[in-house]
């Protein structure tokens, strides 16, 4: 199992879509820190242009992630349908739920690798752009990541969604639209139903219970709806029925090579 998945980790992080991925996240933080600083050269030092104000919007993207993880679980799922009749030297003493597991771990280290890279280069290049203004402060950096580690177990249920799709559906089109379905459409309806004017009661409810919902809350430590260990405990629920659900969907599925 510890084979395949350094096998499958191997492969995906040579994938030039890995190197899309980080390029992309290289380029986000460049143009972020291009904007504030562009600002404050047109309109002159205000409050939103300097680092501190960076690290403290970057928490409102932590949602952007989630809505990739769908990407991460690719890279690490590979091209092929994971075959369980096909063995090799690594696969031959391997059950359907070990290949489904290694699977889920290769892409959750996967995500993890790309979580330090888009931390460091955030640090890094806001660091860069605002050294001479002093404004880079330990204590939002702190604060950033506490609430970057509150989001983790939320990005990792996501990462679970996608490896159950993926695991689900042969054809990757109906596993993007089906995690897209969930993780955006259904959200955003249970959502907008539960909002004014609306404000249905059985909406309001299941409203709490959204990944996206939490997402929202992570950047007000004192709002009375921010509930941490909730947030955490959904985040560890959601991986574990999607996986459950995505290894019996794979157990019972008649593969064909």
């Amino acid at each position: 199992m510890f084979q395949y998945i350094a096998r499958d980790l191997k492969t995906a992080l040579h994938r030039r879509y890995t190197y899309a991925y980080v390029i992309g996240i290289f380029a986000l933080c460049l143009i972020a820190n291009i904007a504030v600083v562009a600002f404050r050269m047109i309109y002159g030092t205000n409050e939103g242009t300097y680092a501190y104000n960076i690290i403290v919007y970057t928490t409102w993207c932590f949602v952007i992630p989630y809505y990739s993880c769908i990407f991460i679980a690719d890279m690490g799922f590979g091209k092929v349908y994971p075959n369980p009749q096909i063995k090799d030297k690594i696969t031959k003493n391997m059950s359907r739920t070990q290949i489904y597991l290694s699977k889920l771990i290769t892409e959750l280290i996967l995500a993890f690798i790309f979580m330090v890279i888009a931390f460091v280069l955030l640090i890094g290049i806001t660091t860069v752009f605002h050294f001479a203004d002093g404004t880079v402060r330990v204590s939002d950096i702190k604060d950033f990541v506490g609430k970057m580690m509150i989001a983790v177990p939320l990005w990792c249920a996501g990462v679970s969604f996608g490896n159950m799709f993926l695991f689900i559906f042969e054809d990757k089109r109906w596993a993007y639209t089906c995690y897209y379905v969930l993780t955006l459409l259904l959200p955003r309806i249970v959502m907008a139903l539960a909002a004014e004017p609306l404000s249905l009661k059985p909406f309001k409810f299941i409203r709490t219970f959204l990944i996206s919902q939490n997402f929202s809350l992570l950047p007000y430590p004192a709002d009375p709806a921010r509930n941490v260990p909730l947030t955490v405990a959904l985040g560890i629920i959601y991986l574990v029925i999607s996986s459950l659900i995505g290894a019996s969907f794979y157990h019972k599925k008649k593969v064909e090579y």
